[in-house]
């Protein structure tokens, strides 16, 4: 994607969960009532009025949708959107394509042809620790390569075709990160890899195999892997926000290769979901396999749930983010229930949409979200926010200035582009839809694009502010935290004197102590409460509290 961000395919978001828990008031119905179907209606219409969303949004029973809504531009309306008759039109899906590349490898799996056990050595020696790394390990993002996406010169040849002998070049220049097996971190790498070991076994390009394994057998005519995009053919664009939408870049899509190419529609997201939990696209048994958390990593699939106590859902999902496109598929088994979403263009939290989809089939009422006026701040209310900020998961830094009396950002090798400022210290740049909140007291921010969430540390930062807790006591929350019902394992560490957190795969965030036992990170509404005696803690976000045992 070219934008004043680099951009990269889609990994788990940064601090936030992939589900925040909410509380199921009433027995979910079969249909959506006409009452929570026009609230959605209004709250898609809200987000499109204030360039916050296009694309397409579901809810399925079984094979029945319950909800359906298409939002596309329009240049000749008024406020620059239209509701779409056409459900059927078709979203590159990203990182979801993991979901079926995993689904594939399986197939080869059950017909002899690979095992889990099998060494990437076998194929690709070269690739650091290919002695060590397992078929496995590639699925549930344990083999410890790095994620060639986070490259910083990655943007440079994200656009021209690329074949597989560079690729796999690029993976084979790249040190290990961790020990194989030792630990789960998201990459992209290792899905391109299983892709590269499919063509390899059936000596074939990997499009004819998801055909042929995947679209044909089960009559998912709308899934296919990706080229350019051809709008005779129901393929939409994805689109960036300039006061109104505009076409965005494409990727050459021999560069996501089995990651994220695919391209698909709603009713064939919904059909795949349901076949592959059926049993019909692999065996129960290698579903079984599948769907077994692995330091909170299945293989191509994730955990989540909604609700709780007898209320509570539970379910399994992947989302994806290529170009401007942002993705999210989810399945509920015990309700037969699937949400999908297909954004072609956003500048709202993934998460807030899918939740309200959520809602709505659970019988809660649906809160229309508002947006701000922007704020005219002075030098002098700027001036503590300038200087150099760098991120441990955002291969870029950025440089934050003041010009002409308003604020300036400017990432690494771009150019620069003006905030505008928002309440509590929240600036926008509307036309590439990038949000920056700042924390003035920890000199950080978090940069947002399309649902997507960096943390960003001011270089030379002072001390954070707020309770001085003895060494002491620091030392008795350390370790890693966890729960059956939480997505990530939560690891709380010393740096520097002060305490951090750093959930699974996800970049480690400083804690302002509020008392002995109470420390926040406000950026991301967290708050931690530690019972030291009980060697637990209560973390505290989007007002849902969770309880994570030491282990």
């Amino acid at each position: 994607m070219k934008s004043a961000i680099h951009s990269a395919l889609l990994s788990l978001a940064v601090i936030a969960t992939p589900l925040a828990i909410a509380d199921v008031d009433n027995k979910p119905a079969e249909k959506l009532s006409e009452q929570r179907s026009q609230q959605l209606n209004q709250y898609f219409a809200t987000l499109a009025d204030n360039g916050r969303f296009i694309g397409t949004a579901a809810i399925y029973h079984d094979e029945q949708p319950l909800y359906q809504i298409t939002i596309q531009p329009d240049n000749k309306a008024d406020k620059g959107w239209a509701l779409s008759t056409n459900q059927d039109l078709k979203y590159k899906i990203g990182s979801i394509s993991k979901t079926y590349a995993s689904a594939i490898i399986f197939q080869l799996i059950e017909e002899g042809k690979l095992t889990l056990d099998t060494k990437l050595s076998k194929f690709y020696p070269k690739v650091k620790n290919a002695d060590k790394i397992t078929i496995k390990h590639l699925l549930n993002h344990q083999s410890g390569i790095f994620n060639y996406t986070n490259e910083p010169g990655f943007s440079d040849y994200v656009f021209k075709p690329k074949d597989k002998e560079f690729l796999i070049g690029k993976i084979e220049s790249f040190d290990s990160v961790f020990e194989p097996g030792s630990k789960a971190e998201y990459s992209n790498s290792g899905y391109l890899l299983l892709g590269f070991i499919a063509e390899d076994i059936e000596n074939k390009p990997y499009a004819e195999i998801v055909k042929e394994r995947i679209s044909q057998p089960y009559k998912l005519n709308d899934t296919y892997y990706g080229s350019d995009i051809k709008e005779r053919n129901g393929e939409v664009h994805s689109y960036e926000y300039k006061g109104r939408w505009g076409k965005m870049a494409q990727w050459d899509m021999s560069i996501p290769g089995a990651a994220g190419a695919l391209v698909s529609n709603a009713d064939d997201l919904n059909q795949f979901i349901n076949l592959l939990f059926d049993g019909k696209i692999i065996s129960q048994e290698s579903l079984k396999t599948m769907t077994t958390m692995d330091m909170k990593y299945g293989l191509g699939i994730f955990e989540t749930s909604y609700g709780e106590d007898d209320n509570k859902l539970e379910g399994y999902w992947h989302n994806g983010g290529i170009e401007g496109f942002r993705t999210h598929l989810a399945y509920y088994p015990e309700k037969d229930l699937s949400i999908v979403l297909l954004s072609n263009g956003l500048r709202y939290d993934m998460r807030e949409i899918y939740e309200a989809m959520l809602d709505a089939y659970s019988g809660k009422t649906i809160e229309e979200p508002t947006f701000p006026e922007p704020l005219k701040l002075n030098e002098e209310q700027l001036k503590p926010l300038v200087g150099n900020y760098s991120s441990e998961t955002f291969p870029l830094d950025i440089n934050v200035s003041i010009k002409d009396g308003q604020l300036y950002a400017q990432a690494t090798g771009q150019g620069g582009f003006p905030l505008t400022a928002y309440p509590d210290d929240k600036f926008e740049y509307i036309e590439s839809g990038i949000e920056m909140r700042f924390d003035r007291d920890t000199e950080q921010f978090v940069l947002i694009q399309g649902g997507q969430g960096y943390a960003f540390t001011k270089q030379g930062a002072t001390k954070k502010k707020g309770f001085d807790v003895p060494q002491k006591v620091l030392e008795q929350y350390t370790g890693v935290y966890g729960a059956d019902d939480f997505p990530l394992d939560l690891e709380i560490k010393i740096k520097d004197g002060s305490l951090y957190g750093q959930a699974t795969g996800q970049s480690e965030f400083p804690l302002t102590a509020e008392s002995e036992t109470r420390f926040r990170f406000k950026l991301a509404g967290i708050v931690i409460n530690f019972e030291a005696d009980k060697n637990q803690l209560t973390i505290t976000q989007h007002g849902k509290d969770t309880v994570l045992s030491k282990k």
